[in-house]
């Protein structure tokens, strides 16, 4: 019996030894799997952007006028508004070599009555002197001719009206400018909120009346 019990034990780690090793768990089952990052976007073509951008420039310039157009009409209604103080000056010394007519009528009435005695006698006689005197005067103001009255504010006038003409072409150009970047921010990469792409397609629509107002309608039919 004891003999039995000790082939045994012997037995027993020559058993241990040839069993399979049980298999050691995966690194998923020890610990919860880390996030995965999102893969970042392919780098895009550059041609293929420039193509893209291409497109979407003739897209929202298709049907509207040029910059240059939208300026000179811009200028042409701030003249307008203004139009008659530029040429103030030279006017007026055109004016100055107009004479100034004056006119003049009169009529007099002289009468001379003679009572008294000569060597012929008595005499008593009315003696009437009728005239009429017709005159015409023309006069020049010279010294218009060098300074005309009203120049220096004619002037200032003028410098008003530059400045209005600037600052009119500066606020179309800037607006133009605006509007086209608003319609191709919406052209290509359009809100998903229904409220913001509202708010967008308004502010496209407000920057277009201003520039209609300031050019005189020039955006008319090109929405």
């Amino acid at each position: 019996m004891r003999h039995r019990l000790l082939a045994l034990l012997a037995l027993v780690p020559l058993a241990a030894a040839a069993a399979p090793a049980a298999p050691y768990p995966p690194p998923a089952a020890r610990e919860p799997a880390a996030r995965e990052q999102p893969a970042p976007p392919p780098p895009a073509d550059p041609a293929t952007a420039e193509l893209a951008a291409l497109r979407a420039l003739a897209m929202v310039s298709a049907g509207e006028p040029d910059v240059e157009a939208l300026q000179r009409a811009a200028a042409l209604r701030a003249d307008r508004a203004s139009a008659g103080a530029a040429d103030y000056g030279e006017r007026a010394r055109w004016a100055a070599l107009v004479p100034r007519l004056t006119a003049e009528y009169r009529h007099e009435d002289q009468s001379n009555r003679v009572v008294g005695l000569q060597s012929s006698g008595e005499v008593d006689y009315l003696r009437l002197a009728p005239s009429e005197v017709f005159l015409l005067r023309a006069t020049w103001d010279l010294p218009s001719l060098v300074a005309a009255p009203g120049e220096v504010a004619a002037g200032a006038q003028a410098q008003a009206r530059a400045r209005r003409r600037d600052e009119a072409v500066r606020r179309v150009t800037g607006l133009f400018y605006e509007r086209r970047q608003k319609r191709l921010a919406l052209l290509l990469a359009p809100p998903a909120d229904p409220l913001a792409r509202a708010q967008a397609e308004v502010e496209i629509a407000r920057l277009g009346a201003e520039i209609e107002a300031l050019a005189g309608g020039r955006l008319e039919g090109s929405r």
